[in-house]
């Protein structure tokens, strides 16, 4: 019994460790002086190189049929939205702004995964989406300075609520490895198509995209591209096997406060808000936390109720 709590008491600690690495992301990319194009580029080429390496070191089964192949490749091609999106909101707002984006992930899940699994809809999502809604609302009209940030960061997510769902389908078919590395091959391709189109139109006058950087530039793309997107991501797979995946969904909703706080340790002045700002935020968070609550209540009444 004493063994069994130890092996829980790690293995959330291990959960609470994968949360605070991924809520780093904004930070990390603002800490870097490329532009936010150079570095989704130089992430996914390393993700995909050093996924490349673990998966013949592990011998996985990496021979897939042409067409299952294709469509994983095509589908790298929302990573590709989804975290470029994210970067440049990181550069163009801040850390806060940009994780308030983010959270709203879940969210975005709860409405799509309906439609993509033809799964009835239920009656609270509409009341947590309008009061995620109505905190945006709020923010947005608090003289609120980062609206290009938070609105790009908002539809990023809705790329990743996307991507969440279809590799939550692949993977009961495909090892979680294979199918991210076939996906940082998707990002890069467009990612590497892209570079002369932000060179040309969207760099301002006398700056141009170089693809060079410091050391420690070249370091945090490292750490973005080992420690988060492939040692996080494999202990979070190791994770779901102890911890019910409501508890890790829940905890995961800690994201955006633990970024946060870790962005103001790093730049306190960037990240001071108004109070417009915090109000809307905390409707946003309430949504956030709220719905796996009342969807893991619904699921248990209705478990109770078909009992009978």
């Amino acid at each position: 019994m004493q063994v069994s709590s130890q092996k829980n008491i790690r293995t959330y600690l291990l959960l609470h460790l994968v949360i605070i690495l991924s809520s780093t992301i904004p930070t990390l990319v603002r800490r870097i002086q490329m532009e936010a194009v150079e570095i989704l580029f130089y992430r996914t080429l390393m993700a995909f190189v050093l996924l490349g390496i673990f998966i013949a070191i592990k011998k996985m089964d990496n021979n897939l049929p042409l067409r299952e192949r294709l469509e994983i490749i095509a589908s790298g091609f929302l990573v590709f939205l989804y975290w470029g999106l994210t970067f440049i909101s990181a550069k163009i707002s801040n850390a806060s702004v940009c994780l308030v984006g983010m959270a709203t992930t879940s969210l975005w899940i709860t409405f799509l995964d309906p439609i993509f699994s033809n799964r009835a809809r239920k009656p609270f999502q509409f009341l947590v989406g309008l009061n995620a809604t109505l905190g945006i609302y709020i923010i947005f009209n608090s003289n609120f300075e980062y609206g290009w940030g938070l609105g790009l960061s908002i539809i990023g997510a809705f790329f990743g609520a996307i991507l969440t769902i279809y590799n939550a389908k692949k993977s009961s078919q495909r090892s979680a490895y294979v199918i991210t590395y076939h996906q940082m091959l998707g990002a890069l391709i467009p990612t590497a198509l892209s570079l002369p189109f932000f060179n040309y139109y969207l760099m301002e006058e006398g700056k141009s995209i170089a693809l060079t950087g410091t050391v420690t530039d070249f370091l945090l793309i490292l750490t973005l591209a080992f420690v988060i997107s492939i040692f996080a991501y494999s202990v979070s797979i190791e994770i779901m096997k102890v911890i019910p995946p409501f508890t890790v969904a829940l905890v995961n909703n800690l994201n955006p406060i633990y970024g946060t706080l870790a962005a103001i340790l790093i730049f306190p002045d960037a990240e001071l808000m108004n109070f417009g700002f915090y109000l809307g935020t905390l409707l946003l968070l309430f949504s956030v936390f709220a719905y796996p609550i009342l969807n893991n209540y619904s699921q248990s009444y209705a478990s109770k109720k078909n009992a009978k």
